[in-house]
């Protein structure tokens, strides 16, 4: 596995511009449906938060709420200072550059936490959601929003045949297509649906449900951290 920083720092100007291309625009979509399914928390931590798309949408959608956005890579966070500022949530949103394995803040600080795409990231998954449920207040939830092999048999190859072609050959573009060879490999062999809850559950959380969108090509975990 590439180390992590260096590798989105590498791929940052043009990441969300290749997401949408990739997924036709509905990466947003699912992003919109990870932020409804944390309620309506008031302190949130976005972990692997890029240019903070999720953040933003939290603190879009929910009232009073103040998000708190964590990255290792420093390009991501520099353009995503910039689109705090477009979308008028500079006040609401403070974003920190730091990993999942060692999140620089105290037990029980936060009400919610969301990760899109980041965890199977992370060099450590388990330790990643120990940590979260370390930082987390009791009977508080957390949403991760991760890619995923769909389980229909005539679907699922007919995508992983696209997205294997298609993310390198659009990264290439950009001169990333290593890059994006990487991150695509990356989402078979990664652990989903009973596996990934599994992790969840070895950490402490309280998997309540998952839920399957775009034909299962990606899953929004929803654990809870019980009092």
């Amino acid at each position: 596995m590439p180390e992590t920083q260096s590798l989105f720092n590498k791929v940052a100007e043009h990441y969300d511009l290749l997401n949408t291309l990739l997924s036709f625009g509905t990466d947003k979509s699912w992003r919109r449906r990870l932020a409804e399914e944390i309620r309506s928390s008031k302190i949130v931590l976005d972990i692997a938060t890029g240019t903070a798309e999720v953040a933003i949408e939290v603190v879009k959608r929910w009232n009073g709420c103040f998000a708190i956005g964590i990255d290792p890579s420093k390009q991501m966070l520099d353009l995503a200072q910039a689109k705090l500022r477009v979308a008028g949530v500079k006040k609401k949103i403070t974003l920190v550059e730091g990993v999942a394995e060692s999140l620089p803040f105290k037990d029980g600080t936060f009400d919610a936490i969301t990760i899109a795409f980041g965890i199977r990231n992370t060099i450590d998954p388990l330790t990643s959601l120990k940590e979260m449920y370390r930082v987390l207040r009791p009977a508080s939830r957390v949403g991760i929003l991760e890619f995923a092999v769909p389980q229909n048999r005539i679907f699922a190859p007919l995508y992983m045949s696209y997205i294997r072609n298609m993310f390198p050959f659009l990264g290439s573009f950009f001169g990333k297509r290593n890059e994006y060879q990487y991150l695509v490999d990356s989402i078979p062999i990664f652990p989903q649906r009973d596996s990934l809850t599994k992790l969840m559950e070895d950490a402490g959380f309280s998997v309540k449900k998952l839920i399957e969108l775009t034909m299962g090509t990606v899953i929004i975990y929803v654990g809870v951290k019980e009092d």
